[in-house]
């Protein structure tokens, strides 16, 4: 027969549930506040900046198309939103038009390839050039290339974004 005996046990210790614990190394609520503060960070405010784009997996906004050929590829970026890329800048006049509000804009040049500030790009647009999605326009960082190529090509020059968006308006 068993005789019932009390419990053994030893006595749980008393945990100390201070502020310096609750605050320590492998707290729950340094844990909470470690998470608040990396969702945060990766939540945060879109980059203003032109985007990276990747050859043949970057898709255009407008078409869906792959980029692969970047000399015609541009961004545009809405304020407080991520940038849009465009594998023809006839992709990115056509999704501009339906933008409202200020939009910031960014073209690859056609001399070296690297990214200007829409404010500055100056364009050329021609029949002659055979842009992924059949725009015809390309951008120049100035006026002077922008003129030779226009020559080149049998095109015309467009001065500015808002003259492009708003047609293609020579100057």
């Amino acid at each position: 027969m068993t005789v019932a005996t009390p419990n053994s046990q030893l006595p749980t210790p008393k945990v100390n549930t201070g502020a310096a614990w609750e605050w320590g190394v492998g707290s729950w609520k340094l844990t909470v506040l470690w998470l608040f503060v990396m969702s945060t960070i990766a939540c945060g405010t879109p980059t203003v900046g032109p985007p990276q784009i990747v050859v043949d997996r970057s898709a255009c906004s407008h078409c869906g198309m792959l980029i692969s050929e970047p000399l015609y590829a541009a961004a545009y970026q809405v304020p407080g939103a991520d940038a849009r890329v465009f594998d023809d800048i006839g992709c990115l006049r056509n999704a501009a038009r339906a933008e409202a509000g200020p939009l910031v804009f960014w073209f690859h040049d056609a001399d070296d390839r690297g990214w200007i500030e829409g404010a500055s790009a100056v364009f050329v647009e021609s029949k002659q050039l055979r842009t992924p999605m059949g725009g015809g326009v390309i951008a120049y960082r100035n006026r002077p290339a922008a003129d030779r190529a226009a020559v080149k090509h049998q095109g015309r020059v467009i001065q500015s974004v808002a003259d492009l968006l708003a047609g293609g308006r020579e100057s």
